[in-house]
């Protein structure tokens, strides 16, 4: 698992041309082979086939797992090469209370989901949701710069630092891509009704924090149903319309029917370097 500190110091013209890509969503979409993808690809008509005696069968993401690749991309109508950091979060609960260690200083968020697996694809407002509100460790959000007993409590520990990790999402500061994988699971008439007529996102019954903290299910005799606040309810409200409205890829990392639309793909890479460079301290 890699450290979330960087093992070199970057000089300032190389920090601003490396980018650090989040890879999230539900367990089981395909974060791992979209990751691949993105990292051996070099377009939609060629075929990725797994080395001689290599297994294809995918474990689960422990923890983080981070990928990198170089992409080519157009800044002030000159080429310039930009460095890709993708780092992929497990999207199981065993390890949600670890990942928001890597929450911090990102630049563009993508997100993955199962085409055919609709909860996943209302998970993405939980997955939002959670990097508005986790952007920091719970020892650090919780306690100030004193630290330890000494420390006083300075906010609260599922807002956070949400306030600039909303306006960095919301305000497209920080990118988001969602990827609808396993499109090959749908056929073209259902791809294309989901393509114009995407539904609006059912919001998750309770905030992910206080699920995963308490042990959610709505049978814990000792739990009490959850009142949100207007803040979180306004919050979720505009996760909703963020997802419906925002920009969707289709994907399939099927040896053999491998899709991807790496044109979109640069185009993204090249709309968050040009962010980071509009705003160096950007993103969540």
């Amino acid at each position: 698992m890699p450290s979330p500190s960087r093992e070199r110091i970057l000089s300032d013209e190389e920090e601003l041309n490396t980018i650090r890509i989040l890879v999230a969503g539900d367990a089981a979409v395909g974060k791992t082979r979209v990751c691949e993808l993105l990292c051996n690809g070099r377009g939609a008509s060629e075929l990725l086939l797994p080395l001689p005696g290599t297994d294809t069968q995918q474990d689960w993401t422990c923890g983080c797992k981070l990928s990198i690749l170089r992409e080519m991309v157009d800044a002030d109508f000159r080429p310039l090469e930009v460095e890709v950091e993708l780092w992929e979060v497990g999207g199981t609960k065993t390890y949600s209370c670890a990942r928001p260690v890597f929450y911090d200083a990102l630049d563009a968020v993508l997100l993955v989901y199962d085409m055919s697996n609709m909860k996943s694809y209302h998970g993405l407002v939980a997955w939002l949701f959670e990097l508005c509100s986790l952007v920091r460790p719970p020892s650090l959000k919780y306690w100030d710069a004193g630290g330890g007993s000494g420390g006083q409590p300075d906010m609260d520990l599922e807002l956070g630092d949400s306030r600039s990790s909303e306006q960095g999402i919301l305000g497209g500061r920080c990118p988001v891509l969602f990827v609808a994988n396993k499109c090959d699971l749908q056929d073209q008439q259902q791809r294309e009704n989901f393509a114009r007529n995407k539904p609006r996102p059912i919001p998750p019954e309770r905030p992910p924090l206080v699920d995963r903290l308490l042990g959610g299910g709505t049978g814990d005799a000792f739990l009490q149903p959850y009142r949100r606040s207007t803040a979180e309810q306004q919050l979720l409200e505009k996760l909703c319309d963020f997802v419906q409205q925002g920009q969707h890829t289709e994907a399939c990392c099927r040896d053999g029917q491998l899709h991807f639309d790496f044109l979109l793909w640069k185009d993204f890479v090249r709309r968050v370097h040009k962010a980071k460079q509009l705003d160096p301290k950007g993103g969540p």
